[in-house]
């Protein structure tokens, strides 16, 4: 999604540091994307973002988190990509500036489209590689012990799977009444 803004070029005088309770909203999504297992520049560029009303721009975001251009280039695509992020365009400015997408059910889709079901259909080529496995083990109390544990692994995929779409139906549902509770 790209946005056009009426922006000024570069930061306010009241923008070009971090307050306190920043800091502290930075630090909760850094660690949130650390426990995903996420770059921390992930959590760190989504929670500035986050607290920010302007769009800033990567060399913005430099600035205020004090991370390199590859760490802010790489995390703004991550996020682009996650739908986390978008890019806006300011009047008479040519650089790219970016807003947090702060609606949940778009956050949690995003993310579920790009970690959770690529990580689910991996799984099933790993359930697959794992029976081959068991199928040529010639030791049967190996082969029984790790049978068991594969019909564990095959029921916690299954539910996956089924729970995967419920979880976006619910967010989504979420999403929608706390639209018609704020109006």
């Amino acid at each position: 999604m790209v946005r056009i803004f009426n922006e000024s070029k570069s930061l306010s005088s009241t923008t070009k540091f971090l307050v306190e309770w920043e800091s502290a909203i930075i630090d909760l999504f850094l660690n949130a994307s650390q426990s995903f297992g996420l770059p921390k520049s992930l959590g760190q560029i989504y929670g500035l973002l986050f607290c920010r009303d302007e769009s800033l721009s990567m060399i913005d975001i430099m600035e205020l988190l004090s991370i390199s251009k590859g760490s802010a280039s790489q995390g703004l695509r991550a996020l682009k990509q996650l739908g986390a992020v978008n890019s806006v365009f300011a009047r008479d400015d040519r650089k790219e500036r970016f807003v947090a997408e702060i609606r949940l059910r778009k956050l949690v889709s995003g993310f579920l489209r790009e970690q959770g079901e690529p990580h689910l259909e991996k799984g099933l080529a790993r359930l697959e590689n794992l029976r081959d496995l068991l199928d040529d083990e010639e030791d049967f109390e190996s082969a029984n012990r790790g049978q068991r544990r594969e019909n564990i692994l095959s029921g916690w995929h299954r539910q996956m799977s089924r729970l995967l779409p419920w979880v976006k139906m619910i967010v989504g549902k979420s999403d929608r009444l706390s639209k018609k509770s704020s109006e």
